[in-house]
């Protein structure tokens, strides 16, 4: 009986040590996907996909379509949150306040939720069954350890407060069941301000699909006007929100 209790104190020790290494470097996970979109491309029958009218176009709206939705689901969320909350923190854990409204109430990860539907949509776009098997897989061993570590934070500092919401509220897939609206009123700055680097970064890993799909197709590479203009908006955004937030008072008190 004590070994038991010993070895699962030890496993749960364990998933929380590595769950907050990866927290600090969950950044990294494009990286990831661009390392092994390159291999996965030049096995995709493309030229067989390209045979198939209309199915191109399925693949993009539906890539699209994912993408959006995890972009938008993190918008409401962090638009919608107060100061210090749960899961506005960066490199450790941080919360000052348990929130279980608005998206909370859904499900405990709106944005690691978000972050799948993103990383779903661009493995979808990358047109390979087996990569978007793959990528889940990937996103949800990666992911599941830091959400363990996220809540054994939550459990310690909020205790019965944050077992109650936690046993009524499921951990990564959302349940209408028992919603609440939030009362914190909308911010378009607060989301511009911390969402801006992952718009860029979802916005570089479509182009550089669609530029790898590209030289799977033609054989050589193309970079044409179309991506020229893509490129220009993109850095023309990056550039403008971080200057805003660097010289100017608009994100100010955002944090």
């Amino acid at each position: 009986m004590q070994y038991n209790l010993y070895f699962r104190m030890s496993i749960k020790k364990s998933l929380e040590a590595s769950g907050n290494f990866l927290f600090k470097y969950r950044g990294h996970i494009p990286l990831i996907v661009f390392l092994l979109s390159i291999p996965v491309a030049f096995f995709t029958p493309y030229h067989t996909y390209s045979s198939f009218k209309g199915l191109d176009e399925i693949f993009l709206f539906v890539s699209l379509f994912f993408i959006s939705l995890g972009h938008f689901i993190r918008a409401r969320t962090i638009g919608r949150r107060s100061i210090q909350t749960s899961g506005r923190n960066r490199s450790h854990q941080v919360a000052k306040v348990l929130t279980k409204t608005g998206w909370y109430s859904l499900l405990r990860h709106p944005l690691y939720f978000g972050n799948y539907l993103i990383w779903l949509g661009l493995a979808i776009f990358l047109s390979n069954f087996w990569f978007v098997i793959i990528l889940s897989l990937l996103f949800w061993i990666y992911y599941e350890r830091i959400m363990f570590a996220e809540e054994v934070f939550l459990e310690a500092k909020f205790g019965g407060e944050f077992t109650v919401w936690a046993s009524k509220t499921p951990s990564f897939f959302p349940s209408i069941k028992n919603y609440k609206p939030n009362d914190f009123p909308f911010s378009w700055r607060v989301v511009i301000k911390n969402e801006y680097p992952g718009i860029i970064s979802s916005a570089t890993s479509f182009l550089f699909i669609l530029i790898l799909k590209r030289i799977v197709l033609l054989g050589h590479f193309s970079f044409c006007s179309s991506d020229a203009v893509f490129v220009v908006i993109i850095v023309v955004f990056g550039v403008s929100c971080k200057l805003l937030k660097k010289f100017t008072a608009v994100f100010e008190q955002m944090d």
